[in-house]
């Protein structure tokens, strides 16, 4: 148990500076080093490098060894990355996407899920409606049992949708939710309107309306998107090391003017890293 302790943290303080650009790309990660640095064995540096090395953050390089990567080869959709972009100075940038994303399937999800929830989805979705109306009308947005019951039902909406690649979007949805709440953009009271709409989707569903549904939903995503901080500009198509790679329709944007060294892009979604493991040095 304590190894797999030990592990954990080399893994995360790695995709923490791997992520925020402290480890630039194309920056060399030696397992003599990492042993030294953090006190741990051959083998805890090695599966380490394995674990960054499955979620596309590091890359094997012929006769130079193990790099840090590109992040157009990062799995962006897996929560750990997701965490570790929230955690940089590009988080605002991730918060963009992260929103981008969830305004692109959520209103989807809730049209499906009109046609395709169960009975006890449908009732369950409203009840968890009505909670949350409630948590906000009685000021208390900014706490953890209001976080818990939005995050609750946006992930009965997605899975109410009965679409597999939808629902594996789940942990991206989730953690723009509490990307939300770290930064404070949750308030207190929140918007009324913005409540009462969570309540209109519920209802829409289990009457079947999907286009209801979904365009009540896609009104809730807009002006969650509008309560995000500005994003920061770019300047001459360059963006600092972690920061998030916007749609075209957006301008260019740069965290204060640094020089761009493997960018910070996307949502998250599927716990499971991608198979790219293959070939850590001995």
């Amino acid at each position: 148990m304590a190894t797999k302790s030990v592990f954990t943290g080399v893994v995360d303080v790695l995709g923490r500076e791997i992520a925020s650009g402290v480890l630039a790309e194309g920056a060399v990660l030696n397992l003599t080093s990492l042993e030294s640095r953090f006190k741990v064995s051959r083998t805890v540096a090695r599966e380490a490098m394995r674990q960054l090395q499955s979620l596309g953050m590091i890359t094997a390089k012929r006769r130079v060894g193990l790099i840090v990567g590109p992040s157009s080869l990062w799995d962006v959709l897996n929560p750990l990355v997701i965490r570790w972009r929230l955690d940089s100075p590009a988080r605002d940038e991730q918060l963009y996407s992260l929103t981008d994303l969830r305004a692109a399937i959520e209103p989807t999800a809730a049209r499906l899920a009109a046609s395709e929830a169960t009975g006890e989805e449908r009732t369950r979705l409203v009840e968890v409606s009505e909670r949350l109306v409630q948590l906000g009308n009685e000021g208390r947005g900014d706490e953890a049992e209001y976080l818990a019951t939005d995050v609750e039902y946006h992930r009965l909406l997605l899975r109410a949708s009965h679409n597999e690649m939808l629902i594996a979007c789940q942990p991206a949805v989730e953690a723009v939710l509490v990307g939300r709440t770290e930064l404070g953009l949750t308030p207190r009271d929140p918007d009324p309107v913005a409540l009462e709409n969570h309540r209109v989707v519920a209802r829409a569903i289990v009457d079947g309306d999907g286009d209801q549904a979904e365009e009540i939903l896609r009104r809730v995503v807009r002006l969650i998107r509008g309560e995000l901080p500005p994003p920061h500009r770019r300047d001459a198509g360059v963006v600092t090391a972690g920061a998030a790679e916007p749609p075209r329709s957006r301008e260019a944007r740069v965290d204060d003017g640094t020089a761009a060294t493997g960018a910070d892009s996307a949502p998250g979604a599927d716990a499971v890293p991608s198979s790219r493991a293959a070939g850590v040095e001995a």
